[in-house]
Order: C-alpha cells, then sequence, then structure tokens
C-alpha cells in the first residue's frame, strides 16, 4: 500500500514542527513519491500562500483543502 500525501509530507518534514521548506523543496522532496498533478496542485496552493517558506501545519491544510 502506497503511502498517503499526509505521510509523505510528514516523513519530508522529519516530524519536525518548526521545519520550513520553500517551493523548489517541496517539489524536490515531493516529486518522487507523489503524482505530478497532485504535487502541481500542492504547489499551487503553497504559492498562494505568499509565504517564501511553509510548515508542516500550513501544507498538510492545504493539502486537506485542496483534496
Amino acid at each position: 500500500m502506497e503511502p498517503t500525501p499526509q505521510e509523505l509530507l510528514a516523513g519530508l518534514y522529519g516530524f519536525d514542527e518548526d521545519a520550513h521548506f520553500d517551493i523548489i523543496q517541496l517539489r524536490e522532496g515531493l516529486a518522487p513519491r507523489m503524482s505530478p498533478t497532485q504535487l502541481d496542485k500542492l504547489i499551487a496552493a503553497v504559492e498562494a500562500t505568499g509565504d517564501p517558506a511553509v510548515d508542516l501545519e500550513t501544507v498538510m491544510a492545504l493539502l486537506t483543502h485542496n483534496d
């Protein structure tokens, strides 16, 4: 069974709630593990926040909102 997007994100962030990643880091970290369509939707949502880097909680909320 493949990991969920939430599990992939948690792995990328290393369960560190203080970690922040920019769009390039998210794309590089998730590209091998997430479908291109799903990744593009997530990156677009992150870009829409206007923040240069986002934390795990924000990305999880965006992922849930965009499903």
